[in-house]
């Protein structure tokens, strides 16, 4: 004859995998809901940043903790990096309009564009940043 397990394995066996199935079902739920999240934003109107044009490599301090270093950024671009917004103390990456930007590089500028990941905006356009620019958005 066979020999059946204890009720207690069996019913231990049981929520194994009613646990397991639960937290299974909260990670696939998170994973939906931010794969949602990170689409809206990708979706999401343009928006607009104030910043200085700088460069991939060297962001916002250029090594020498000088903010607009208009020589630097360009050096940097033509050697491979790209053009880059320094807000603060982030980073944007920037797409698009290139000729624009290296006439900017290292000047404050308004830049217009949509998100498309964390940290890289698809540049819609480019302005030289004055008290005009920021009461009436281009």
């Amino acid at each position: 004859m066979k020999r059946l397990l204890p009720r207690r394995q069996s019913s231990q066996s049981i929520l194994k995998v009613l646990l397991a199935l639960a937290v299974l079902s909260i990670l696939t739920v998170a994973g939906i809901s931010a794969a949602t999240s990170i689409a809206h934003e990708q979706g999401q109107s343009a928006m607009w940043l104030t910043g200085v044009v700088s460069d991939t490599r060297c962001g916002s301090t250029h090594g020498t903790k000088v903010h607009g270093d208009a020589g630097c950024t360009r050096l940097c671009v033509k050697l491979g990096a790209g053009y880059a917004l320094a807000v603060g103390q982030k980073i944007y990456v920037l797409r698009g309009h290139q000729g624009e930007l290296n006439a900017f590089a290292g000047d404050m500028v308004v830049v217009r564009g949509k998100i498309v990941n964390h940290n890289t905006v698809a540049v819609e356009s480019v302005a030289p940043y004055t008290v005009l620019a920021t009461l009436f958005k281009y």
